[in-house]
């Protein structure tokens, strides 16, 4: 039982088992997701926000580290929990609209794909740690770039 709840969090519902690329389908099903759950409650609290991506961090931590070491691959494709985490960091504290959910969607798949410094030396870190660790700081790189060309563009 506990093996098919990780595998359910680690995959998201078992988006990372869709042939192709696992990663860019789960990103983009979270920020489709996240914009529905913000058209049902307009104010979207930043404090439920962060628990949300904290939770789903310590769960994705856990499941993926089970899952990794089911398969004994040290990150599975199949693996996207990560994803889920990384593209609602993206999202923290910008405003929401299609432009912004359009933005940190590309952007935080950039910044994963990338994985400018010290986001591939975070891969590095043991038991599921590395796993969430590079995504939740590709997901703050998109969404630092993301405020900054808000503010940028609200000051023009």
């Amino acid at each position: 039982m506990k093996e098919r709840i990780s595998f359910c969090l680690a995959t998201a519902f078992c988006i990372g088992t869709i042939p192709g690329a696992p990663g860019t389908y789960a990103s983009l099903a979270t920020a489709l997701a996240f914009y529905q759950i913000y058209r049902i409650e307009y104010r979207m609290v930043p404090a439920l926000h962060l628990s949300a991506i904290c939770l789903i961090t310590f769960a994705g931590i856990f499941a993926s580290m089970r899952v990794s070491r089911r398969l004994n691959d040290e990150d599975p494709k199949s693996v996207v929990i990560d994803e889920v985490a990384g593209q609602l960091t993206a999202l923290l504290f910008v405003p929401v609209n299609f432009w912004n959910l359009g933005a940190a969607f590309v952007l935080f798949r950039i910044f994963d794909i990338w994985k400018p410094y010290p986001i591939r030396k975070l891969e590095s870190l043991r038991n599921g740690v590395g796993i969430m660790a590079d995504d939740l700081v590709a997901g703050a790189y998109a969404s630092a770039v993301l405020q900054l060309a808000n503010r940028f563009l609200h000051t023009i």
